[in-house]
């Protein structure tokens, strides 16, 4: 298993990917949305994840970083 990410780490990781996926324009315009809404985690777990089990979220998470890693 691989170390956990440093919160600084975890932050511009999380900034490249939605720069890669929106453009920086649109990453700062969600950035912003999202931080003046409040943010109920719960809710969100909820309406994304469902019933689904740890391990079905995680073996999921594994196969998008698989087919990541081969695109590259």
């Amino acid at each position: 298993m691989t170390e956990p990410l440093t919160d600084d780490v975890l932050c511009t990781m999380g900034l490249t990917v939605l720069e890669d996926s929106l453009g920086p324009v649109q990453a700062l315009r969600f950035l912003a949305l999202i931080s003046r809404q409040p943010f109920d985690y719960q809710r969100w777990r909820q309406q994304n994840f469902g019933a689904m089990r740890l391990t079905e979220i995680l073996t999921q998470a594994q196969m998008l970083s698989d087919q990541k890693q081969k695109k590259n």
